[in-house]
């Protein structure tokens, strides 16, 4: 079966799944009642604590990403092959996409009239909540859109980007920014940065935005843990460290702060609260940044984590169980 983590205070719990297929994505009701947890060959469940209800989404396409309306009334998922479900808490309704690329994420606006959509060759969806038709959103576009995050007053979504030279772009974009109307590419860089997180601080004025870039290049021999920022992530003097990058965009420009670990890492997001962002990545990478530093938490596993997947009223955070190789298409 399928494991999932919760990390409940700093202690990470393993819990079994009544599932077989690789889990790709959770997302919680904004009331805390229970998370949508997707994966591979369609498969879904809601799980609450160690509860587990598997869902019949009548798709075999592998779901990637899925996300709850603010309202908690219906959810979004989305998968391979352009594949879009809406889900009411009762029933999957497979809408007409009009595109046939793998879907990543969705991110509903903070008012709920809408949601965005992202995936490969820089598709963009707009889901209107009003008509549930979606559309294509114009604009700058270049390679695959991989995380994405409103900006919490609505004014518009942060998308990261695999930014990669292999894809025929000389100086590809890691960032842009969508108010559902057009995409704008924000951050040019000459680096091969994959931005696999982005989330807004709860809390911050001005609004904040911490993205998560995964190393896909080693750094060379001889890092040593904190060499950049006062960041360590268990890093030992003399080994080989990835270099990890979180971006920091206030809506004016970026600040950046490099980490250098022993592993990549695969995901981050800020508790509800605005204390701390939990970080994770492969081998039990566990991280926690304040805004200052960052801190390494035990995990007691080697297993690649995803997420951190936060409920609502910050008591706790789901973890998935990632590929055991190096993880591009989380």
């Amino acid at each position: 079966m399928t494991p999932l983590y919760h990390l409940e205070g700093d202690r990470l719990r393993r819990a079994e799944t009544p599932v077989q297929r690789p889990l790709r994505w959770a997302a919680w009701r904004p009331d805390a009642r229970a998370a949508l947890v997707v994966g591979n060959g369609g498969t879904a469940l809601l799980a609450d604590g160690d509860r587990f209800q598997p869902l019949a989404t009548n798709t075999r396409q592998n779901l990637r990403g899925a996300a709850w309306s603010p309202d908690s009334s219906r959810a979004l998922l989305a998968g391979n092959r352009g594949c879009v479900l809406l889900f009411d808490g009762r029933r999957f309704e497979a809408l007409p996409s009009p595109t046939a690329e793998n879907l990543r994420r969705v991110a509903w606006s903070p008012d709920g009239s809408s949601a965005l959509i992202v995936g490969n060759a820089g598709v963009v969806l707009r889901f209107d909540a009003a008509s549930g038709a979606l559309a294509p959103v114009p604009g700058d576009r270049a390679h695959t859109m991989r995380s994405i995050a409103w900006r919490p007053d609505g004014a518009y979504a942060l998308i990261g980007a695999y930014a990669s030279r292999f894809a025929g772009y000389p100086r590809p974009h890691a960032l842009y920014r969508c108010d559902g109307r057009y995409t704008q590419a924000l951050l040019a860089t000459d680096d091969e940065d994959d931005v696999v997180a982005i989330d807004w601080r709860p809390g911050a004025s001005p609004p904040q935005a911490l993205a998560l870039d995964v190393a896909n290049a080693e750094a060379g021999a001889g890092a040593t843990a904190g060499a950049t920022a006062g960041a360590t992530a268990g890093a030992t003097a003399g080994a080989t460290a990835v270099s990890n990058k979180l971006f920091l965009y206030d809506g004016a420009g970026f600040a950046q702060l490099r980490i250098e670990s022993p592993a990549a890492l695969l995901g981050a997001a800020w508790r509800p609260d605005g204390a701390h962002a939990l970080i994770c990545g492969e081998r039990g990478t566990l991280l926690r940044y304040d805004g200052a530093g960052i801190a390494t938490l035990p995990s007691a596993t080697r297993d690649n984590l995803v997420g951190p997947f936060w409920r609502p009223d910050a008591s706790s955070a789901l973890l998935l169980k990632g590929p055991d190789e190096k993880v591009y298409t989380v």
